[in-house]
């Protein structure tokens, strides 16, 4: 490892829904995808019987949405592109769809790297910080809810976005956040 590799800040890993966007990109479109068609309860019922992810790739696959259309945190993307601009790597993960992800990710343009669900395995809690172990060994993480709770506690750094405060209180049990997005 050269003297660069070594002063890097680790890979900053970025949830989607609540942190990046205000919106939950999964609930935006399970409620177009019944708004189009009702009767299609049925269909996601069928769904998420075979799990969350399932359901969620299910309507990835026929639902589209307009990356434009989300409710971007401004601070966060700006915090972003001045990451970006000191040559940090930046990587988004979360439990919505891979193909969501994709979207949204080309969308803003300061992701190296997009993780996501991928109708087996739903991104979220434990499963996403052994991926993240798994794929960088160290990184930071940013995030805003319990679910990710299990993530920071893996990670170098801590960033909350939006975070309620007995979330916040549990976070600081194990970790001062290295900056808190209100």
């Amino acid at each position: 490892m050269n003297i660069q590799e070594q002063s890097r800040p680790p890979v900053l890993c970025v949830d989607l829904d609540g942190t990046l966007i205000r919106d939950d990109a999964s609930v935006k479109s399970f409620l177009l995808f019944l708004k189009q068609t009702p009767l299609r309860i049925f269909s996601a019922i069928l769904w998420l019987c075979q799990g969350r992810e399932h359901l969620k790739r299910q309507i990835a696959r026929r639902i589209r949405l307009d990356p434009a259309a989300f409710s971007y945190r401004e601070d966060v993307l700006a915090f972003l592109r001045e990451e970006k601009a000191r040559g940090r790597i930046i990587v988004l993960a979360t439990a919505s769809d891979q193909i969501y992800a994709d979207v949204i990710a080309s969308h803003v343009g300061v992701f190296s790297e997009v993780l996501g669900s991928d109708g087996v395995t739903n991104l979220s809690g434990p499963r996403k910080r052994a991926a993240l172990e798994a794929r960088f060994g160290k990184f930071s993480y940013m995030g805003n809810s319990r679910d990710d709770l299990a993530v920071w506690q893996g990670a170098e750094e801590a960033f909350a976005v939006g975070t309620p405060e007995p979330v916040l209180r549990k976070l600081r049990q194990f970790k001062n956040p290295t900056r808190v997005f209100p």
